[in-house]
This record gives C-alpha cells, structure tokens and sequence, in this order.
C-alpha cells in the first residue's frame, strides 16, 4: 500500500454584492528567473461592476514550497478606478529550482 498527500487551498468569503468576478490579470507567459537575481512582477485585477456599488478589497496570494516572496499591498491604477495591483518581489533560491506555483484571488466586498 502507497499514499499520496494531498494539498487542499480554501479561500471563504462573504456572499458578494455584485454577481460579476473581479478578473485576474494573467501575466502574458511563464516566468523564467535565475536563482539568485530577483525578480519583480505584478499581479493586476480588474472589478467588472460599479465602483461606487462594490470595490476590490484585496488579491490574496498564496505559493508553495519555501519560496520567500515579498507581497506588496494593494495599489489603484491611477490611470483606472477598476484596476488595482500588488507588486511581487522573489529572489529564488538554489532549493526552489523547479516549477513553483502561486495561488491567487481577488474578491470584493
């Protein structure tokens, strides 16, 4: 007999105000880095409903393994009222070559 862990993500939150999303942003490809240099990227939303009705109120980010990345707080584009950012900071170490995985969400209020 084997065993195989299993690794569940939960994320609860409050019956939302308006019933469109907030949509993540995806990077345009896979993020390539070298162990040692570090690395800034951001992860963007945007709120498809109306911001005077409901706003983003945050993008949790959660990664595996023992990747220490910084996680900046939530920034409005001053460009767009319905887009908000965090800045991401990694310097990956010799223990993380490899594909490492972020898990991300945005939700409103």
């Amino acid at each position: 007999m084997s065993s195989v862990p299993v690794q569940l993500l939960i994320y609860v939150i409050n019956v939302p105000v308006c019933s469109e999303a907030p949509v993540l942003i995806p990077l345009t490809s896979c993020l390539q880095v070298t162990v040692g240099i570090s690395m800034i990227f951001n992860i963007s939303a945007v709120n498809l409903c109306n911001p005077n009705v409901t706003a983003i109120m945050d993008i949790v980010v959660i990664h595996s393994g023992t990747a220490d990345i910084q996680i900046g707080g939530l920034t409005n584009a001053s460009t767009n009222a319905s887009l908000v950012y965090k800045i991401l900071t990694w310097t990956p170490q010799g223990d993380e070559i490899g594909p490492q995985q972020l898990c991300m969400i945005a939700y409103t209020r």
